[in-house]
Parts: structure tokens; C-alpha cells; sequence
């Protein structure tokens, strides 16, 4: 079975936004608990996040699937989702499916909590 933790954090010196740390594989089997955490995030009102890849290695169609259902609702909430430390074979993915037109990709967490 593939590895994943999630966990949320706020941004130091930026307590609106919270940054989502990601590792291992986001997939299929996996998505669920990504979806749940982002669905915590809502339910706090949290609707700043900056998602952290830096130790993300794979992330599936579903995993896209679950950024590209909520983008909308986030932003309708003044809020928005910001994408950090993506390695190069994932970024290649996201270009691919051409994202960095919908997500601001940013190469460190700083920058992307900046944006905010």
C-alpha cells in the first residue's frame, strides 16, 4: 500500500494562511485523506492555503481531480490555493495538464505564503 501523511499547519508570521505539508503519493487509494483534510480546513473557515510538495513523489488524476473540485469554492471564499516546492517530474505533470495556469506554482513556501 502507498505511503501519504498530511498534515496542516499556519504560517509563521502569516496566521491566515495555513500551509499543508504533503508526502509520499497522492493517489487513488490515498485521495481520501487529502479531500478530508482540505474539508477540515473549510470547516474552520481556513480558505488561504499554501500546499507544500516538497516530499510529494506522484500525484494521481484523482489527486488533481481534488484540487480542481475545490478551487472555485475557495476563491468564492476570498481564498485561494498556492502550490510549493514541486519537483520537477511533478511540476512536468502539472504543465502537462496545464495547471500553472489555474495554480500559482511557487518554488518555496515563503514566496507562496508572500502572495497572500
Amino acid at each position: 500500500m502507498n505511503r501519504f501523511t498530511i498534515s496542516a499547519r499556519e504560517a509563521i508570521s502569516y496566521t491566515s494562511v495555513t500551509v499543508v505539508d504533503m508526502e509520499g503519493t497522492l493517489d487513488i487509494n490515498t485521495v481520501e485523506d487529502f479531500e478530508t483534510a482540505l474539508v477540515e480546513l473549510f470547516n474552520q473557515k481556513r480558505y488561504k492555503i499554501v500546499l507544500n510538495m516538497e516530499k510529494l513523489t506522484y500525484i494521481s488524476s484523482a489527486g488533481f481531480g481534488v484540487l480542481l473540485s475545490v478551487i472555485k469554492d475557495v476563491r468564492k471564499n476570498r481564498g485561494d490555493i498556492k502550490i510549493a516546492k514541486v519537483s520537477p517530474d511533478l511540476y512536468k505533470t502539472f504543465d502537462l495538464l496545464e495547471l500553472p495556469g489555474m495554480f500559482h506554482i511557487l518554488k518555496t513556501e515563503q514566496d507562496a505564503v508572500k502572495e497572500f
